[in-house]
């Protein structure tokens, strides 16, 4: 399990204790409360010294799909091709700018790698055009959703881990 995985697995514990527990725990919740803050401070604040570098790089990138390797995806058309070719397509709504989307890109590419015979996965960088993410409701950063036949199966918002990941193809597979 990568850091990333270990520190995202660790954050979801802190929000699931928050949300469950009860008003006795108030104290601790509050402390969960500032944990999660910084978390998320500290990863934004890499993120973003980290974007405008990346973005150029982005830009430019190939849309050429190499075998185990997630497609970049920069355009509508470009999405509903991939669509309409593939049976089972795992699109990643993420950006640069985006720390939990950092935390969790990782596991995005080790899942496109385990899963290369089953699924293809797409990445929708936000930051270059938010076109895209508006037409598909994506309120969140970052957002997966897996489609099955070109039709949603399903879709989560937020930090996920690659188990997680894995749990929502083999769920829908």
């Amino acid at each position: 399990m990568s850091w990333q995985d270990r520190v995202t697995e660790n954050l979801n514990t802190i929000e699931v204790f928050i949300q469950d527990a009860s008003h006795a725990y108030f104290p601790v919740k509050i402390l969960g409360w500032l944990v999660l803050f910084f978390a998320l401070i500290g990863t934004n604040i890499i993120a973003i010294c980290k974007w405008p570098i990346s973005r150029w790089f982005r830009a430019y990138a190939k849309t050429d799909s190499i075998d185990g390797m997630p497609l970049n995806v920069f355009n509508e058309i470009e999405l509903n091709n991939v669509l309409a070719r593939e049976r089972l397509v795992l699109v990643d709504f993420w950006a640069q700018w985006c720390g939990p989307c950092l935390l969790m890109n990782r596991a995005i590419n080790d899942l496109a790698q385990t899963y290369k015979q089953q699924i293809i996965v797409v990445k929708v960088d936000v930051s270059l055009d938010a076109t895209l993410s508006k037409k598909q409701a994506v309120r969140g950063l970052p957002t997966v959703v897996l489609f099955k036949n070109g039709v949603e199966v399903t879709r989560k918002s937020g930090s996920l881990t690659k188990k997680q990941l894995s749990e929502i193809i083999e769920k829908h597979g």
